[in-house]
């Protein structure tokens, strides 16, 4: 997918978030390196596997509410899924790095701040912020 796509589905509303540690979490591995959906959960929900699966369906909807973006990709427009030894590993997409990179305030609060900090409150991006640097 093309990654000014993807940067308009960054760019569409505010970013919670729980999103924000997500892409934080897949963003500051090795391109191309797999994560368990165990790992991810512990890192980005306190291993609270509900909560997790419900930061993903949302950012799934939000991908797929974007209105460049054709079809429903859901989160396989940013991540790659697959099944490794019997569990879920995710790996995000280098056109997904890609669009990451170009929105400034995402990209500060990612090399900015640390897990424990981005899961305060105060630390979504809000819509206009990503608007006016647009």
């Amino acid at each position: 997918m093309n990654p000014h796509a993807l940067e308009q589905v960054l760019r569409r509303k505010s970013i919670p978030r729980g999103q924000i540690t997500l892409l934080k979490y897949l963003y500051e591995r090795d391109e191309g390196e797999w994560v368990s959906s165990s790992e991810l959960t512990d890192q980005i929900r306190w291993g609270e596997t509900d909560q997790f699966r419900g930061v993903v369906g949302a950012f799934g909807k939000r991908v797929n509410a974007t209105p460049v973006i054709t079809g429903e990709p859901g989160t396989s427009a940013f991540f790659e899924r697959e099944n490794i030894d019997g569990k879920t590993h995710y790996r995000l997409r280098s056109e997904a790095r890609d669009a990451i990179e170009e929105v400034g305030i995402l990209l500060d609060k990612i090399n900015q701040h640390s897990m424990s900090e981005l899961l305060e409150p105060e630390m979504e991006i809000e819509t206009e912020q990503l608007e006016s640097e647009a």
